[in-house]
């Protein structure tokens, strides 16, 4: 009696070729979820500066409170090496000094613009707003608004 013995043959490379194709995908959608991951990573930066922005301004403003309403005024990010110590010595008052200083730091926004209102010489409400259209597909600005008092 002989046996026939009968081989599967073929579903080997199947089984192989839908694993590959599984597992493409699967990569694929990881690198959608680190590209979409250094996005919002980006983005919670630039937040994080503003609100340190802010906080810098602000504490500035509180160690000049007799002068507060100087710091009153819409101002964009300058750029170059303008310390507090060199606005001050070309004889700027303590207030444009700070504020010079502090439009240098504004540049570590992209087209980082700030508004600075004080009401009644203790209530500060300030608007940073930046450019995020780097980390969208379309232009988006954002902006932080912080109200504190003095």
């Amino acid at each position: 009696m002989t046996a026939h013995r009968h081989f599967q043959q073929g579903f080997t490379l199947l089984e192989v070729m839908i694993s590959a194709l599984v597992l493409s995908v699967g990569l694929l959608g990881l690198a959608g979820l680190q590209g979409v991951s250094l996005k919002m990573s980006q983005g919670s930066y630039l937040r994080v500066q503003a609100v340190n922005l802010a906080y810098e301004i602000t504490d500035a403003m509180r160690a000049n409170v007799a002068n507060a309403a100087s710091y009153n005024g819409t101002f964009t990010a300058i750029t170059g090496n303008q310390t507090f110590a060199t606005a001050y010595s070309s004889g700027a008052t303590v207030a444009a000094a700070d504020l010079t200083a502090w439009r240098n730091h504004l540049a570590y926004l992209p087209s980082g613009t700030s508004t600075i209102v004080v009401t009644g010489g203790t209530t500060v409400t300030m608007t940073i707003t930046w450019d995020e259209s780097r980390l969208e597909e379309s232009g988006s600005s954002q902006s932080f608004t912080f109200t504190t008092q003095l």
